[in-house]
């Protein structure tokens, strides 16, 4: 465009750019078209400032330049555009990246430790501190991964400087080192979380350390609020300076931390609120209700922040809402109501419940039913496995038990496994095993190579095959087989896609849900104690191989379940918890099919129809397999248990030696593998089916009893629970739990009368009666639970009789909380089980002095 002006006043010499536009814009163009495309090449008309004004602005503008650079940035912008200048404003003289060095206690592979040095001068809020410096953790946990050639553990040590403020006014220095619990991460995808984990508990701890106030941020923001300016609030003039507010020993920036501290030096009940995609709680005031209440908004970026007073949270939290009403939101869970006293009267049950502020969202209006209907199906497949580990002695320092509990005695490397693949119609492939290096590594590769196979089959259906009487059976069928619900004219042939074999008449939506896809269905491969043992070898190994990891951690030590692509490991001991020889002798003979039909010889089967014994911290190298005997009984002794076998359990090793001809200790370790892993499919396939017969449900496809038992209590009573939609409702029944009541009972007590030793007869006669209740959480679970139809009782006049009308089975019943008199005389005779126990927390002024001393004893 700039070409074709240049040559068209090339052409036109005696032309300026305006009549250039207009040759431009010469017909078809329309004239009012044309007119509006000019406007802006006529001049503007401003209007002149008068000389007063101008030498008023000039006035301000030096004094804004001068005192205050935050305040002379325009407000009338975007939020976003004035967050983002606002926050511009620290990004000068930013200090030079921070590096880790080694630190000289690392232990080898075993332990390494780095350390970040903040210089002086630059210190900073620890939450802005941590996350400025995230970046170059995770590229350091990245390099240790890459180092380690597998899955590592990481603790976060912060050192801070803190100060306190003594009633006498001097100042006494701390500087606490502040650790979280270790953090487990297996692939560099899974770093960012981990330490989404650690920062949090990390700050958790710094404020049980911090009982101070704020910084000159937050002075700002509650002089705006305390003192409300009728114009202009954002000039920090409008707000007087010797306002009685105390900030002795507050940080500059201020640290949420802090924030407590701030109210109890004022008098204050402060709530701070952050945003991002909705809005994020920091800190929920715990003062009293009388306390004048101030809400503060954290506007945050790139490790720097600042606050700000909400003058109205109701119009804040508007938009969080679909209803278009006005709502009255509760500070603590952001509930809203629709009049303010239905908020007065949620608060006292919402503090109630704790001292947490929690975000609830409740539910749509509906039931919860039966939904898992794929899982009565038995798994397609099931893979039972084990291992067995040398036990390396480690050589090492004995270590000061004032600085450690731990000694590293052992390592253990994986040196065989043996598994066994059993289809959903019981049949089975030869167990498959390995002894030899990285055996760990080897399971795991040979476990995805079946992986791929089970794909293939599932990929590949079977044809339907019906018999005469499938036919019969389909054809006389009035309910869904999947459902259980009734057939009216859209019923479908159902069939198994591995077996070929019919399995009954369903739904056509019913039989969808049934289907297996080959990218989709899982392989549940079950150890006995996989998270225990057997999970810590895996772990070391897993990292090793190509595949989506995905994990369900019990705790940093300890794993309820993981996956390698489809291959979903799970605990058979979270189903039957309890030894594996325990287990075996708990079934009968005929349920042992799998290790009848791979030990066909009865007399060899009936040595191996028990836990066998194994000299564990005897196999300690791999010259050990060589061996052509047992060895001696002292050779199976057990550090751990510090115990040995007994004779008996020595004489059945030297039997099993014999009779099932071991040349080596490699065959007798072999034999050993493959008995266990035989035994726990036996095991866990007669559990299958009695669950099945039970409930129609098949274990494999859960992670523990609980969520097995859950979908059998939904399934087998057919119940329709009703969802509760009102958050009240659920801080009512709340309430209610109950745990183990906390109390100090008495301990020891002495019966006094005639038949027993040392009776007093100067005293009076007193007896012990022994008193014990079983089974109470099974008789709880038992009697009648609320299923729907919560709703309040508006007139509670006459409540009382009718709730002595009702029979204690009828279809109704009441939720109720009442204010008791606990008769005196009674007090004395329950001071050990009083009644109606509550759940609340005791606060600081219920107690007694004593009490107080006791608590100064456990945080000192």
């Amino acid at each position: 465009m700039d070409k074709y002006i240049e040559q068209i006043l090339a052409e036109m010499p005696d032309s300026t750019l305006h009549d250039v536009v207009k040759n431009i814009l010469d017909e078809p163009i329309p004239e009012p078209v044309k007119r509006r495309l000019l406007r802006p090449l006529q001049p503007r008309k401003y209007r002149p400032i008068p000389p007063p004004r101008r030498a008023k602005e000039r006035k301000r503008k030096a004094i804004e330049e001068e005192f205050d650079p935050i305040h002379r940035h325009k407000v009338l912008r975007s939020v976003k555009d004035y967050q983002d200048e606002l926050l511009g404003l620290f990004e000068e003289n930013e200090p030079e990246e921070l590096t880790f060095r080694q630190t000289p206690w690392a232990l080898g592979n075993f332990l390494r430790g780095w350390q970040m040095d903040v210089p002086q001068g630059q210190g900073a809020d620890p939450r802005a501190f941590l996350e400025s410096v995230e970046p170059q953790i995770c590229k350091k946990l990245e390099e240790e991964l890459e180092a380690l050639g597998g899955g590592l553990k990481f603790q976060l040590a912060l050192k801070v400087d803190l100060v306190k403020v003594n009633p006498d006014g001097s100042e006494e220095y701390t500087d606490p080192i502040l650790r979280h619990k270790q953090e487990a991460v297996l692939q560099k995808s899974g770093i960012k979380a981990a330490l989404q984990q650690a920062f949090p508990r990390l700050l958790e701890i710094l404020e049980k350390w911090t009982q101070r106030g704020s910084g000159w941020a937050v002075v700002q923001a509650l002089r705006s609020a305390l003192f409300q300016a009728a114009d202009q609030p954002d000039r920090p003039t409008k707000y007087p300076t010797a306002d009685g507010l105390d900030f002795t020993g507050i940080d500059a920036p201020t640290p949420i931390s802090q924030i407590a501290s701030v109210e109890r030096q004022n008098y204050l009940a402060i709530n701070v609120f952050g945003w991002d995609k909705g809005v994020i709680v920091h800190h929920v005031s715990k003062q009293p209700e009388e306390e004048a209440r101030i809400n503060l908004l954290l506007i945050e970026k790139a490790g720097k922040f600042h606050y700000t007073w909400i003058k109205n949270l109701n119009r804040l939290l508007y938009d969080q809402s679909k209803h278009r009403e006005q709502k009255h939101f509760c500070e603590r869970c952001l509930h809203g109501y629709i009049r303010e006293d239905l908020l007065k009267a949620h608060r006292p049950e919402c503090k109630g419940i704790g001292q947490t502020a929690v975000r609830v969202e409740m539910p749509q209006e509906g039931k919860l039913t039966f939904q898992n209907h794929h899982k009565q199906l038995p798994a397609p497949y099931v893979i039972y496995a084990d291992f067995e580990a040398l036990t390396t002695k480690v050589e090492g320092p004995e270590l000061d038990p004032k600085k450690s509990n731990t000694q590293r005695t052992q390592h253990h490397e994986t040196c065989s496994y043996c598994y066994v693949k059993v289809r959903c119609d019981g049949k089975t492939e030869a167990p498959v095993e390995y002894r030899g290096p990285n055996a760990a590594e080897h399971l795991l590769r040979a476990l995805q190579e079946e992986d791929r196979g089970i794909q293939k089959v599932l990929a590949n259906p079977q044809a339907m095959r019906m018999t005469s009487a499938d036919w019969e059976s389909h054809r006389t069928a009035s309910r869904c087989h999947v459902c259980d619900g009734l057939l009216k004219g859209d019923s479908v042939r159902d069939h198994c896609h591995i077996t070929g074999k019919y399995r009954g008449a369903a739904h056509s939506a019913c039989k969808l849900k049934l289907r297996l896809s080959p990218k989709t269905t899982t392989i549940p491969v079950v150890f006995h104690n996989l998270r225990g043992y057997d999970s810590h070898l895996l772990m070391q190994a897993i990292s090793k191989v190509e595949g989506r990891i995905s994990c369900i951690p019990n705790n940093t030590e300890k794993y309820i379940s993981f996956s390698l692509g489809q291959l979903r490991f799970i605990d058979s001991a979270q189903f039957l918890l309890a030894p594996l020889d325990k287990l075996v002798a708990a079934n009968k003979t005929e349920a042992f099919q799998i290790t009848t039909h791979y030990e066909p010889d009865h007399q060899k089967r009936g040595l191996l129809m028990r836990k066998g014994v194994y000299p564990y911290e005897y196999m300690d190298s791999w010259e050990r397999f060589e061996e052509t005997q047992l060895p001696p009984a002292h050779s199976f002794y057990s550090k751990l248990t510090d115990e040995n076998i007994s004779d008996s359990d020595y004489e059945h090793a030297q039997r099993v030696w014999e009779t099932c001809g071991c040349q080596t200790l490699g065959n007798y370790t072999d034999l050993y593998c493959r008995t266990d892993v035989l035994l726990l499919a036996d095991v866990f396939e007669n559990f299958r089916k009695t669950s099945q017969k039970q409930y129609r449900l098949d274990p494999a496809h859960y992670y523990t009893s609980p969520g097995l038992s859950w979908d059998a209590l939904l399934k087998k009573t057919g119940v329709e629970l009703e969802l509760l939609t009102d958050y009240d409702q659920h801080l009512f029944i709340e309430k209610g739990m109950r745990g183990g009541i906390s109390m100090v009972s008495k301990r020891h007590a002495r019966a006094n009368n005639p038949a027993v030793e040392g009776y007093d007869s100067e005293k009076p006669n007193s007896h012990i009666l022994y008193l014990d209740a079983n089974n109470l959480y099974g008789w709880a679970m038992s009697q009648p639970l609320p299923t729907g139809g919560f709703r309040w009782v508006e007139d509670c006049d006459g409540l009382a009789g009718t709730i002595k009308d009702q029979p204690a089975d009828g279809p109704e019943g009441f939720i109720l909380e009442v204010d008791l008199e606990y008769p005196r005389e009674l007090q004395d005779e329950h001071n050990a089980y009083p009644l109606a126990p509550e759940r609340i927390v005791v606060q600081k002024d219920w107690m007694s002095e004593y009490q107080h001393g006791l608590l100064g004893v456990a945080s000192a």
